[in-house]
């Protein structure tokens, strides 16, 4: 019988009763010489495994998306990988991916560092203790990740022969497929045999441009971040609640934003950039830490496909929703010591727990934890602040492939797209991260009609544009009806004639957040929405 790759996480793993190690923001991790040289080697000979080994990186990569084969025995029930997106099992699908990733990044590194013919055991313990670093970008100083990993076409690393550091190329920057494996792909990814972030005409990645998207974006991406923790049940914290855009909507920025027509911008070939393992781990981190402050998760029982637990069985969302030492790494802190009941799911156990969705862990352990949780929200303390939003609703496939909606407070839209995420009007975007041939995929075939949605927030902009001091209705309303105006373009900058976009739907809602006395995050009320500011027109409010 065939021996299926499992996903148990890296080894060793920790003693019960101690922290599983540290995943590492980005920015640290480059200055960790051991571990950021292991990392690089390891992620050099991923490369180079050959490609019909599940745990290659183009195998890896596939799951996600192309080219269009079952991995390592699962069949994915339809094309373009095992596409979990538009779902509340969106989370849980990725924090497995992630940790195959990590698993065999780290065997390697454990195998490399065996060879080192200087401070072996020091090279061993950093190997031991290696895990996958994530992407701060819920933080205004790590929004735009280091330059080893956006823009230097060469790192230092310490080798094993050498007691000093080398010059080697810099895998973060580029993947190259396996000869013509690409031609699988979509176009015009089957033209080109590598990772690209926002390509010029010759299929080079443009950092530059992949900063200033970033940068441009960057305290939307914080903002809503941070309002995530005010969302307190499951589905809401990953699609969405009534007045702030969920986490796979805040994913989906990042991915656009990076990709600028690239990889990452596109659901089929996302994985094989390697920045997308440090946006996940990213991705993970957030869920851990609304989880630990909501202690509520999914009890979903489906399949976490092609994620295997044993031989015959694989990992579900309730299993893993609600710790990440099952899997032997940690976030900042002993926040997911390993005990008996974590420990005996990787036998096989189930999680026992007395209420739905609620975790087990005390409350001096909750509190105890070392990682200070996200900054508060800087609503005032017991008051009730009016928050105005530009709801975004519409069909993900209708345009094909990802796209996003710009948000201005002018009475027209620039003229020219290359200006609109940087130009003085610019209000924010809603951005789709959508599967260009959803006919393909069994899941996203089920969502063809279903609208998603997501917000952009205005405060500090109209404040700003328009010189008022006052958010009440008679002030904020008039404003906007004279001061806003909406476009849409592909991730490749053409720009979509919202005539044939009929399910776009652009609304100005007021929602009050209140923060109680002694609260970090204020709890959303209900919306008031304000139609007759955008309807009537293209794409506006559909209200008759």
């Amino acid at each position: 019988m065939t021996t299926r790759l499992l996903i148990q996480g890296a080894l060793p793993r920790s003693a019960v009763g101690v922290a599983a190690p540290q995943r590492l923001e980005i920015g640290a991790f480059v200055r960790n010489i051991r571990q950021f040289s292991l990392y690089i080697q390891a992620l050099q000979a991923l490369y180079g495994r050959d490609r019909n080994n599940a745990g290659s990186h183009w195998q890896i990569g596939g799951i996600h998306g192309q080219p269009d084969v079952a991995w390592d025995g699962t069949p994915s029930g339809g094309r373009n990988g095992y596409c979990a997106h538009g779902s509340e099992i969106f989370p849980t699908w990725h924090r497995p991916y992630v940790v195959l990733f990590e698993q065999e990044v780290q065997r390697l590194a454990r195998q490399i560092a065996a060879t080192y013919t200087y401070d072996r055991p020091l090279w061993e313990a950093a190997a031991a203790s290696l895990r996958q670093p994530y992407w701060g970008w819920d933080n205004q100083a790590t929004v735009i990740p280091p330059n080893q990993v956006i823009s230097s076409t060469t790192v230092q690393i310490m080798r094993p022969d050498r007691r000093e550091l080398v010059s080697v190329p810099n895998p973060f920057l580029v993947y190259t497929y396996p000869q013509s494996a690409n031609a699988a792909f979509i176009a015009p990814f089957n033209r080109w045999p590598r990772t690209v972030r926002h390509p010029d005409a010759n299929w080079n990645s443009q950092p530059s441009r992949l900063v200033s998207a970033l940068r441009a974006e960057a305290q939307q991406i914080v903002n809503n971040t941070q309002r995530l923790y005010s969302i307190q049940n499951w589905r809401e914290f990953t699609l969405g609640s009534g007045g702030t855009t969920g986490l796979e909507g805040i994913h989906n920025t990042i991915h656009t934003r990076t990709g600028g027509g690239g990889n990452m911008a596109t659901v089929e070939t996302a994985a094989f950039d390697p920045i997308f393992y440090l946006h996940h781990a990213q991705i993970d981190r957030i869920i851990d830490l609304w989880v630990r402050r909501h202690r509520v998760g999914t009890q979903n029982a489906a399949n976490l496909l092609p994620f295997r637990r044993t031989q015959t069985t694989y990992w579900q969302s309730r299993d893993i929703a609600f710790n990440t030492s099952i899997f032997n790494y940690s976030y900042n802190g002993p926040m997911n010591r390993m005990d008996s009941e974590e420990s005996n799911l990787l036998e096989g156990a189930e999680v026992s727990v007395s209420e739905p969705n609620k975790i087990h862990m005390a409350d001096n352990e909750f509190n105890d934890m070392n990682e200070p949780m996200p900054e508060a929200s800087s609503v005032v303390a017991n008051s009730v602040t009016p928050e105005w939003s530009v709801r975004v609703q519409c069909k993900q496939f209708e345009v094909g492939g990802s796209f996003s909606v710009y948000i201005f407070l002018s009475n027209e839209v620039p003229a020219s797209p290359d200006e609109w995420l940087f130009h003085p009007d610019f209000a924010g975007t809603f951005d789709v991260f959508a599967n260009s041939h959803p006919e393909q995929c069994a899941n996203c075939t089920a969502q063809a009609d279903e609208l998603i949605k997501g917000f952009v927030h205005i405060n500090d902009i109209f404040l700003a544009k328009s010189g008022q001091t006052s958010l009440e209705p008679g002030t904020v309303v008039p404003y906007l009806k004279e001061h806003i105006s909406w476009g849409v373009t592909k991730v490749n900058g053409d720009v979509v004639d919202l005539g044939n976009f009929p399910s776009l739907e652009v609304t100005v809602l007021c929602m009050p957040l209140d923060l109680p006395a002694g609260a970090e995050y204020p709890i959303e009320g209900e919306p008031t929405i304000y139609p007759d500011v955008t309807c009537g027109r293209v794409g506006g409010d559909h209200s008759d």
